[in-house]
């Protein structure tokens, strides 16, 4: 405790509550919170050594972007159902086909060549870990939402994100090489210029996801 106190010390009240925001938003899209679970501010004030404040106005933030939710006098984290996550799924299939027609022609041959070589380091499925797994899916994601120039299309698309994620399921296996794919060929319709290729082509991996979600759930429940 003591040593997490000194180094909060050394930063600016904003940076503290930045680096608590960080952590927890870590936990909760890890799963290490998983949906449902009663927050309490004062137990991870001390787990995760910070002092109260800066672990308040992170969950504030976090209740803002609907990670976590208010139900009656309790705080939770956010629990996402199949329905819910197909809904998600829906809209960003719409945002995103909008973002990548948008972002078509803006996107440097550098931030092009920066995705691709990111997407074809994943060689092995067995090394690649969830985190850096989802942190090459949001390089393309959002990569692309932000070049689109809409600031409040990248922000909903990255909240969809985030509820995507609570959801829970991780990763399926057998998206893995499928996925890079389908994101390869996304690249290589924006670095063509060809926005109704890219378009289809998102759609089309929005989709698969879609699909790979529903065939692993009912496989669950078999």
């Amino acid at each position: 405790m003591q040593a997490g106190s000194d180094q909060q010390s050394e930063l600016p009240p904003t940076s503290v509550s930045s680096a608590a925001y960080e952590v927890l938003r870590g936990k909760l899209l890890s799963g290490a919170l998983p949906g449902g679970s009663v927050i309490q501010e004062r137990r991870l004030a001390e787990e995760l050594a910070f002092s109260r404040t800066p672990i308040r106005e992170a969950l504030q933030r976090l209740e803002g972007e609907g990670l976590l939710q208010r139900q009656n006098r309790f705080l939770r984290v956010a629990e996402v159902t199949v329905t819910e996550v197909m809904e998600i799924l829906a809209i960003r299939q719409s945002l995103e086909s909008d973002a990548i027609r948008a972002a078509c022609g803006r996107m440097s041959a550098p931030l092009l060549q920066s995705i691709r070589s990111a997407i074809d380091a994943m060689s092995d499925p067995g090394s690649v870990s969830d985190d850096a797994h989802w942190a090459v899916d949001d390089l393309v994601h959002l990569s692309i939402a932000r070049e689109s120039g809409n600031k409040l299309l990248l922000c909903m698309i990255s909240n969809l994100r985030q509820k995507t994620r609570l959801f829970g399921l991780h990763r399926i296996p057998s998206r893995f090489e499928l996925g890079k794919a389908e994101h390869l060929s996304i690249i290589e319709a924006l670095a063509a210029g060809n926005a109704e290729v890219a378009v289809a082509r998102m759609r089309n991996h929005i989709n698969n996801a879609r699909q790979a979600i529903l065939a692993t759930l009912a496989m669950g429940r078999a």
